[in-house]
């Protein structure tokens, strides 16, 4: 790669890294004060709740993807063991070369289906 790393890069590279369980290379990415759009705000708390779910990942089938500026915007099927097919939309804000900002949305049908099913 020439240059400095676009949004999009650092996004990809974080993906697949938390994606293969290489949590010390995901690492490398995050801001220690990263805002997830989610309960795990602060790095730790955040690749804790990362780590979790990479365990239980079998495949990521990327949909697509954008970037512009300090933004990255990713769109996957996520294959878990427990909940087959999550589809996924992260919105990552990148600065000086980590990520400060992680928007997520998914598809919750089949989550809310699964707990449905075992109440």
């Amino acid at each position: 790669m020439i240059g400095q790393p676009t949004s999009l890069d650092i996004a990809l590279a974080f993906t697949k890294a938390w994606t293969s369980q290489d949590m010390d290379a995901a690492a490398r990415y995050v801001d220690d004060d990263v805002v997830f759009d989610g309960p795990s705000n602060g790095a730790r708390p955040y690749l804790d709740a990362l780590t979790k779910l990479a365990g239980s990942v079998k495949v990521l089938k990327m949909i697509g993807v954008y970037g512009k500026d300090d933004q990255a915007l990713l769109m996957y099927d996520l294959h878990t063991r427990q909940e087959d097919t999550l589809t996924c939309v992260k919105c990552l804000t990148v600065r000086d070369g980590k990520i400060v900002s992680d928007r997520l949305t998914l598809d919750s049908f089949k989550l809310r289906y699964a707990q449905d099913a075992n109440a």
